[in-house]
Parts: structure tokens; C-alpha cells; sequence
């Protein structure tokens, strides 16, 4: 690093300071504009502040490690999830705007009711909102910018993590979401421009393109791998994880962006540019530094992990190698602004739920409203020195991130069967939840073994989700139901798929559905034809794979004009399309 790049760095720090600050009159005016921008997002702006919040400082060594270690085809470990993200786009994005929540962890006493509803809202808010939250805030981000700052040099590793978290922390406290989404929007531009300038000077490191893919194996270059390996490791993202992971129905951070947005249509919207450019598009430059890097950097000068090459370590290495003095502190400072924005995302999330559904609903449920903007303040600090506390846990994001998905598998299809269908209740919940770490640490192996199972990833991804989810379901089917009265008040409002909640809408006859239920799996078709076509189109530019582009474009035309048809007309006359905002059921 020169001095001219530590002048970027701290021009990019004063630049982004003042952004997240400049709104801070708007999110003080109450907690709700704090929380979620007093719901009045535009589509393109919540759609985009979603795509930044998609990536922290470990995203881009993720995506490339993967892609030197195992091919292009590793990225399926994340790429399958967009699977459950198209379908969120018109199944679950609307009915979450329609509840009216605050956080996702409000929707379980709007969804179940006695004790039970209590209970899970309560372990929710302190497990998701503060536990996990901080775990995965810590542990990624931290890991990602370390390994830069390493490749690069010049900065003590704990000033650059309290440098980071502090200036985080002023954005996040003073403007709350409405901060956090206008920086995400000015780094949005800069990740973009730096990732794509990366990747050109990468490939002329290598010595050209032709250069870069004749070093990689051609089975490494393949977008779905053919090999039995390959598709063995493909498979459970592809048949099992979308569905069976705790963000099957929206993520929190997902959820604040929805409820945010100024209607259902601008929820619809967002989370359509969303899949389509973080699943689709914007991975392809983080690809090509991955597959040049197997030119420019041999693994003897990587880094050791576990005795391994550390593969992630690769894509700092070639910041600190292939750019020039300027733009390198430019592609450094967004590494050092993405952190500092994951610690204000999670200080923004998680202190959202301490707030409503900690303080707001246990400690100070009748007299505590006129003090919530500040205990929202202060619960985000709170998350943020736990995240800081947490950034010293792990060393590999990979290994991270697969812990992440398999200690969520067991969630996902409760939390999908709580807008699907009438049974469910609380206590099936707190089973999946409850079952997970069990599974994933103790009882999968010998569950396993006891059954005879043979031991592939595919045979482990289904023990965790059928060990958490049959259990739940059965805990449901022994337990009373929920009040009915409960039930319809839900069904009114959220207006989900009538098939499983044949009694409760038996007892709503003036409810509509917001969906047809043909219409939705055509538009799930479609949409994962957009953005599926231009991640294959696109990467078969980028790899020069003209059959892969020729079809791939082909895929995403097709996707996205049937998409903006169907959107421009309604299911039937007098009823409300997908995404059309409902009478208040209030």
C-alpha cells in the first residue's frame, strides 16, 4: 500500500461516513422510520441495499476460493439458494409486507398464540437477533478483511476491526435503516466498478483471457459439473438446501427490506432485482479473479489452513499484486467499508429485535414506548461489541458458511409450513429449532449408521432436515391447536394459498387468496428462467462457452418478458394480482 492508496482509503472512509449520516434527521423521527425507513422504500432502492447486505468482506474470497479450489461449479453451495429466493419473490415477499411486523420474529405472536407464541418469540429474538446474528456478522466479515489486510499490509488487525466497527456504529445509531441503505447504494457502485476492474487487470496479469481458461482444467470451467464428484457435491444444494435452510421464506435482513417497502408491488420488485443480479451477474468478476489466480498465484505462496492451502487468501493476494497505487486503495477501502457496513447491518437488524420484541414486548410492554428509539440505539451497540467478540472464531468463510447452512436445515420447512398450513403452531418451531445443533454436532452419524444410511453429503443434508422435521411436525400434531380466532385474523391479513388452511378459510368465505396457485409455480418458473438464463448466459460469455451464452440469453429473454406480462395483468377480473396491496385487515 502507498501513500497515495491510504489517501483513498480515508477519502472512500469520509465519503461513506457522510452518506450514512446525511439522513439522520429521517430516522429519528420514530422508531419505526429507525427500524424500517418508516416503510417508504422504493423497489429499486430496497432492492439494491438487499444486494449489498447479500456481502460482506468475505463474499468475494468466497466465491473466488471456491472457484480455485473446486471450479466454477462450487459457487451451486450458494447459487442453489437462488431457488428459494425466486420463489420468495411471489409467494413470501407480499405476505410478509402484508403482516405489518416490525421484524420477523413479531410474525410468531401474529401467527401462533398462547404460551408457546410467547416462548418462541422471546428464544427468536435473543438467538437470531443477538447469538447468531453476531456469530455469523464476526466471523465472516472479520475473516474476509483480515485476509486482505494480510496480502496488502500496513494495519494492526484489531485497529482496523475497532476503526471499522466504530465508524459503522455512527451511521448506524444516528440514521438507523435509512443510513444503512443509502451507503448501501454508494457501495453498491463501488464493489461493482472495483470487482470488475479487478477481474481486467487479473486476466491481464495472467496474460489474457485465452490465457487464464487454457491454465484451468476444462471440468473446472464447467457452470454444472458432469463428473460423479462434482455432481455429488452439486446435488444437495440442488434437490435439498433451498428448501430445507432457515431463509426458505426470507431472511431477516430479506424480511426489514420487505416490510420496508412502500407496498407489496415495490416488495415484488425489489426482490426480483435482487436475485437477479446477486445470483446472476454480479459473481462473475470474483469468478474470473478465482480462475486467473490459478496463473498469478501458485499455492505454495498461499497461506496455510489446516494444513491446506488456504484458497480464499488468493483473491487478496491478487489485489495486492496485479493493481495499481490508487485504485488498490480504492478496492481496499470498499473491503474495509463492506465490513464496517455488515457490523451496521447487524447492529440494524439485531438491535430491530431486541428493541420490539425483547424490550418493547417482555420488559417494558405498556410504558416503554417513549424510550425505544434510545434502548434501539443502545441494543445496536450491544450487537455490535458481540460481533466484534465473535470476529475471532473462526479462519476459514467456507467452512463457516457450510456450519451456517447445515445448523439452519432443520428450520426451513417449519418455517415455510407456518404460511402453508393451519397446523403448525409455536412448539414445532421450537422442536426444529431445538433439534439442529443436536444433529448437525451429535446425532446425524450415528442416526446413520443406526439406519444404514450410506455416508454422502445428499444421505447427511436429509438425516438434519428430516431429524428436525418430523419431530416438529409430530410435536404439532400432539399439541392443541391454535386459537381459531387467531388463525382467521392471520388468514385475513396475509391472504395466504388456500390449500392448507382448508378449515380456517372454510370460516373466512369473503377472504380472496393472493395467489392462484398455477399462476405462482408459472411464475416461479419463469423467474427462475431469468435468473438462472443470465447466469449461464452470462457466464458463457465471460468462459467463452457460445452454447452456453446462445441458451443461457435465450432462458432469461424468455424469463423476463413472460414475467413482465404476467405482472402486468391480474389473476381475474375484480381480484388483486400478485403483489397488489390488500385492504387493511386491521
Amino acid at each position: 500500500m502507498t501513500t497515495l492508496d491510504w489517501w483513498v482509503v480515508g477519502g472512500y472512509f469520509a465519503v461513506l461516513l457522510g452518506v450514512g449520516i446525511l439522513p439522520s434527521r429521517k430516522g429519528s423521527g420514530s422508531t419505526e422510520d429507525f427500524i424500517v425507513s418508516g416503510r417508504r422504500l422504493p423497489w429499486w432502492i430496497a432492492g439494491t441495499s438487499l444486494i449489498a447486505a447479500s456481502f460482506a468482506s468475505d463474499t468475494p474470497l468466497l466465491v473466488s476460493g471456491l472457484t480455485r479450489s473446486l471450479g466454477v461449479w462450487g459457487n451451486w453451495q450458494w447459487w442453489g439458494v437462488g431457488i428459494s429466493t425466486v420463489l420468495a419473490v411471489f409467494l413470501f415477499a407480499p405476505m410478509w409486507r402484508r403482516t405489518g411486523v416490525l421484524t420477523d420474529v413479531e410474525l410468531t405472536e401474529l401467527r401462533y398464540s398462547g404460551d408457546g407464541a410467547a416462548a418462541l418469540r422471546g428464544t427468536k429474538a435473543v438467538y437470531w437477533g443477538l447469538l447468531f446474528n453476531c456469530y455469523t456478522t464476526g466471523a465472516f466479515g472479520l475473516v474476509g478483511l483480515v485476509k486482505v489486510m494480510g496480502a496488502t499490509g500496513g494495519m494492526d488487525r484489531s485497529y482496523a476491526l475497532w476503526l471499522c466497527a466504530g465508524l459503522g456504529m455512527a451511521y448506524a445509531i444516528v440514521s438507523g435503516l435509512w443510513g444503512l441503505v443509502l451507503t448501501d447504494m454508494f457501495q453498491f457502485s463501488v464493489a461493482i466498478f472495483g470487482g470488475i476492474a479487478l477481474a481486467v487487470y487479473s486476466v491481464d496479469a495472467a496474460g489474457g483471457l485465452d490465457a487464464t481458461l487454457a491454465a484451468v482444467p476444462s471440468d473446472r470451467l464447467a457452470i454444472m459439473p458432469s463428473s460423479d464428484t462434482g455432481l455429488a457435491y452439486v446435488l444437495p444444494f440442488l434437490l435439498v438446501q433451498w428448501w430445507a435452510w432457515k431463509n426458505t421464506d426470507g431472511s431477516g435482513v430479506m424480511v426489514q427490506r420487505w416490510v420496508s417497502c412502500r407496498d407489496e408491488r415495490h416488495a415484488t420488485g425489489a426482490t426480483i432485482w435482487y436475485a437477479l443480479v446477486h445470483y446472476g451477474l454480479r459473481c462473475w468478476p470474483w469468478i474470473i479473479v478465482g480462475l486467473a489466480s490459478v496463473v498469478v498465484v501458485a499455492d505454495a505462496e498461499l497461506p496455510l489452513v489446516k494444513g491446506k492451502p488456504d484458497a480464499e487468501a488468493a483473491y487478496a493476494i491478487m489485489i495486492q499484486r496485479v493493481l495499481p497505487a490508487g485504485l488498490r486503495g480504492l478496492v481496499v477501502a470498499w473491503f474495509f467499508a463492506e465490513f464496517m457496513g455488515s457490523i451496521a447491518q447487524a447492529m440494524s437488524w439485531g438491535g430491530s429485535i431486541l428493541t420490539n420484541d425483547v424490550y418493547r414486548r417482555f420488559l417494558a410492554p405498556k410504558d416503554g414506548k417513549g424510550r425505544d428509539l434510545l434502548v434501539a440505539r443502545c441494543a445496536s451497540v450491544l450487537v455490535m461489541f458481540g460481533a466484534i467478540v465473535a470476529a475471532y472464531t473462526t479462519s476459514s468463510i467456507t467452512e463457516a458458511f457450510k456450519y451456517v447452512l447445515q445448523l439452519t436445515a432443520a428450520i426451513g420447512v417449519v418455517n415455510m409450513l407456518r404460511w402453508l398450513w393451519w397446523r403448525i403452531n409455536a412448539w414445532a418451531e421450537i422442536t426444529a429449532m431445538a433439534m439442529s445443533p443436536l444433529l448437525v454436532f451429535w446425532l446425524a452419524e450415528p442416526l446413520m449408521g443406526f439406519l444404514r444410511i450410506p455416508t454422502t453429503d445428499m444421505a447427511r443434508m436429509l438425516t438434519i432436515v428430516l431429524g428436525g422435521t418430523i419431530p416438529a411436525v409430530l410435536v404439532s400434531l400432539m399439541t392443541p391447536t391454535d386459537n381459531p380466532a387467531r388463525l382467521r385474523e392471520f388468514y385475513r391479513r396475509v391472504r395466504p394459498p388456500r390449500p392448507g388452511w382448508g378449515p380456517i378459510a372454510a370460516g373466512c368465505p369473503e377472504v380472496t387468496p393472493f395467489v392462484f396457485v398455477p399462476r405462482l409455480l408459472l411464475q416461479w418458473a419463469l423467474g427462475l428462467s431469468l435468473v438462472y438464463g443470465a447466469l449461464w448466459g452470462v457466464g458463457g460469455l465471460v468462459l467463452k462457452q457460445h452454447g452456453a451464452a446462445l441458451w443461457g440469453g435465450a432462458a432469461a429473454l424468455v424469463g423476463g418478458l413472460g414475467l413482465l406480462a404476467m405482472l402486468s395483468m391480474r389473476t381475474r377480473p375484480g381480484s388483486p394480482s400478485p403483489g397488489e396491496e390488500a385492504p387493511s385487515a386491521r
